[in-house]
């Protein structure tokens, strides 16, 4: 693998993207900034008009010193990843958006750029990258908060509002914000294995249907709540399920964050673990 970031050692074991001779660099070009913006409209299903990035605005932000990265497979374009600083600035960034080429997910590229954008921030300084995600995706809630270490600071009910593009028409935008320490190599912050046994849950799956029952919670210090492993099929094949682990997700999880719970991981067998703060 190849980078412009040199400074600090980029944290890979990405034997798939190593092996493709991955060249991960900030983008500056026209032609690259009209490859990253078909790139997110191709990843959020949408004609490239309804994209939710142009080149003029990714020209303006690179511009502008912020995060405009993409990983490349020779030349083509599999993995953009943008940024833009906020407060305090330039020592805290706010990761946008990023998308994989759909024909390339679960090979690496996503955890590529991630830790080439963790690179990138410390040689400048910045401690701290925040970004969104939908607490509803397995896979991103696995890769956030298990394998990256972030930690989730607030539940954001309809964040976006309506969206129009084809993964998250139809439904509430909520997400979750989510902050990853610079500072710490990425790794889950209480490991779980699957040999442990759960705590109990205060949402869960019965028949592929939510179950919500947030009175147990009173009498835990440790609990879990639960998503489908592929909340995507769901929308495909049932969306008023969907929305039904939409809402419950956000009545358990919103509603725990708020009384001071802290999500202390996410496994693959779908919980996210949380513990009562003292």
């Amino acid at each position: 693998m190849t980078s412009e970031t040199q400074g600090v050692p980029i944290e890979t074991g990405l034997i798939e993207v190593e092996r493709a001779g991955a060249e991960l660099r900030m983008l500056h070009l026209p032609s690259d900034m009209v490859a990253a913006t078909e790139l997110v409209a191709s990843v959020w299903q949408v004609d490239v008009t309804q994209s939710h990035v142009n080149p003029e605005l990714l020209t303006a932000l690179a511009h502008a010193g912020n995060y405009v990265a993409g990983g490349f497979r020779g030349d083509e374009l599999m993995a953009v990843c943008v940024g833009f600083f906020h407060p305090p600035l330039e020592r805290a960034l706010h990761s946008h958006l990023a998308g994989v080429r759909p024909d390339a997910v679960g090979t690496g590229w996503g955890h590529a750029l991630k830790s080439h954008q963790r690179a990138w921030c410390l040689e400048r300084g910045v401690t701290r990258i925040t970004w969104t995600y939908d607490p509803l995706v397995a896979r991103n809630a696995y890769f956030n908060l298990h394998k990256l270490g972030c930690t989730v600071d607030t539940y954001l009910p309809d964040f976006y509002g309506v969206m129009g593009d084809g993964l998250n028409s139809g439904q509430r935008s909520d997400r979750v914000l989510v902050v990853r320490d610079l500072e710490r190599p990425a790794g889950p912050r209480r490991p779980i294995g699957n040999d442990i046994e759960p705590p109990a849950a205060v949402l869960w799956s019965e028949h592929g249907r939510p179950v919500l029952d947030l009175d147990r919670a009173r009498a835990l210090r440790t609990c879990r709540v639960d998503i489908p492993s592929d909340i995507e099929q769901v929308r495909r094949t049932d969306p008023d399920l969907a929305v039904g682990w939409r809402l419950s997700l956000g009545q358990a999880l919103g509603g725990l964050l708020a009384d001071g719970w802290v999500v202390t991981d996410f496994d693959r067998r779908g919980h996210y673990t949380l513990t009562r703060s003292l």
